[in-house]
């Protein structure tokens, strides 16, 4: 999560494993102008995913309250992109100054940001396969009655455990570094095998798995509708289908590069250095302006969020 470029440092990897394999410009020379579109926007996104997210958790826990799956479910993704957008701050701070926080915190806003990322994506498939069960299995979805909670507890629990598990080795790797431009943090993997894993769990775990997974629901939701002719339903799902749509948007190019640089690792692929800090620049930030997507299509999309806004009451 970094985006820094070290100056005749050899064999060193940032940010999702984007790694340098031979000297390049120092920070004052062409990388400056990308240190700068960063910062402002991470600082963007912090401005309106912050209070955005924080709006939503306040009505879920103080308005509605959780006496549905769906709302605990919402819950938990808020949290989700609440730990991705205060972990953001420091690495805004990262690209100004570099890092001044201490080898620990290096480590923990690591993990920190890589929880709050996988997360996101794994309670997005749970929202999608939830509200799929409740449409396309209506009767089984009414028999499971109380159980309903259990499960969703259940299933967060193992959305959480698996985001901690695959985070926890971005955590273990990464480290403060210093540079003829000041101190770094950044994953120092050790082998090709680990920085290769790296790639493809996130590529496959946390991206083509819920996307296939959130395509194939909402392609049955979609039958189930127009042949039962339920349109009541039609609101709650282009709600989930409007963040499933985002989170494609937001994340296949930067998974596209992700795919870019494991062939470069493996010698099959390459480009020219300034053509990989502008593609690195602008998938980056598309893929961190995700955790803005979750408060803006429920405040706008729906209703009881949009009823709770401190000026609804004036309109």
């Amino acid at each position: 999560m970094h985006g820094e470029t070290l100056h005749e440092v050899s064999n060193i990897s940032y940010d999702y494993d984007y790694t340098y394999d031979y000297p390049l410009v120092t920070l004052e020379e062409e990388n400056f102008s990308f240190r700068i579109i960063n910062a402002i926007c991470y600082s963007l996104i912090i401005c309106i995913s912050l209070p955005g997210n924080s709006f939503l958790l306040w009505v879920v826990l103080k308005k509605v309250g959780l006496s549905s799956s769906a709302d605990f479910l919402l819950l938990h993704l808020t949290v989700s992109d609440l730990i991705f957008t205060f972990t953001l701050v420091p690495w805004t701070v990262n690209h100004i100054w570099g890092w001044i926080f201490g080898n620990l915190a290096c480590k923990l806003f690591t993990w920190g940001i890589f929880l709050g990322l996988y997360s996101y994506m794994m309670f997005l498939t749970v929202m999608t396969v939830h509200r799929y069960v409740a449409v396309v299995y209506p009767v089984f979805a009414s028999s499971v009655g109380n159980r309903s909670r259990l499960y969703t507890h259940i299933s967060s629990a193992v959305a959480w455990l698996i985001s901690v598990g695959f985070s926890l080795p971005e955590m273990i790797f990464s480290e403060t570094m210093d540079g003829p431009d000041g101190v770094f943090c950044i994953p120092n993997y050790n082998s090709m095998f680990m920085e290769l894993f790296g790639y493809f769990s996130q590529i496959i775990l946390f991206f083509l798995l819920p996307f296939l997974v959130i395509v194939f629901c909402h392609t049955r939701m979609g039958f189930a509708i127009l042949q039962s002719r339920i349109r009541s339903r039609n609101h709650a799902i282009c709600i989930i289908l409007s963040i499933a749509v985002g989170f494609f948007i937001c994340w296949a190019p930067y998974n596209i590069f992700l795919f870019l640089l494991s062939l470069r690792s493996l010698d099959v692929f390459t480009l020219r250095e300034s053509v990989w800090e502008i593609i690195y620049c602008f998938t980056h930030i598309l893929a961190y302006s995700h955790c803005c997507l979750n408060p803006l299509v429920h405040i706008f999309g729906g209703k009881k969020f949009r009823n709770n806004l401190p000026w609804s009451r004036v309109l």
